[in-house]
């Protein structure tokens, strides 16, 4: 074999990391990709369930009845039922967000009454999913089936 010269040594070395700097970028960008389809799916859930939830809650005149209204969608939209052991837990917690929307959804009984605050529902569905998370290490909303937009780039890396 013929010795090479020093600069086609160098090159070669150069062209290895050029690779090697095109391999890492392509692995970052899968990385973050990955976060940002993650993070998309999580809000649609999240907007889909809270948005069903509401108008299962406003289609119920009562009180009482339109909070469990809210609470049977949600159980029934992520497939909890009476037969799971802790349905009467999950029911108990997502109580308080069905009761948040249904006072974000009522006018005010006196003008100097003030209104509750607009994200009071999402604090307190965001207060359940930290709970729920805790209780079963997994998200409430990945029990919803894919039912979100989907992206597809018109360049694949």
């Amino acid at each position: 074999m013929v010795p090479m010269p020093a600069f086609v040594y160098d090159l070669e070395r150069q062209a290895k990391l050029a690779a090697r700097a095109e391999a890492d970028y392509r692995i970052q960008t899968r990385d973050r990709l990955a976060q940002l389809e993650a993070a998309r799916v999580t809000a649609y859930r999240r907007l889909n369930l809270l948005r069903d939830m509401a108008a299962a809650i406003a289609a119920v005149t009562d009180e009482a009845p339109a909070i469990d209204a809210g609470v049977d969608y949600a159980c029934t939209r992520t497939g909890w039922s009476e037969a799971d052991a802790a349905y009467a837990e999950v029911r108990a917690r997502l109580k308080p967000v069905a009761e948040a929307m249904r006072a974000a959804d009522q006018p005010a009984a006196t003008p100097d009454q003030p209104s509750p605050p607009v994200q009071a529902p999402v604090l307190a569905f965001a207060s359940f999913e930290a709970w729920y998370r805790a209780r079963f290490d997994a998200d409430f909303l990945s029990l919803m089936a894919s039912d979100t937009p989907t992206f597809q780039s018109v360049v694949d890396f």
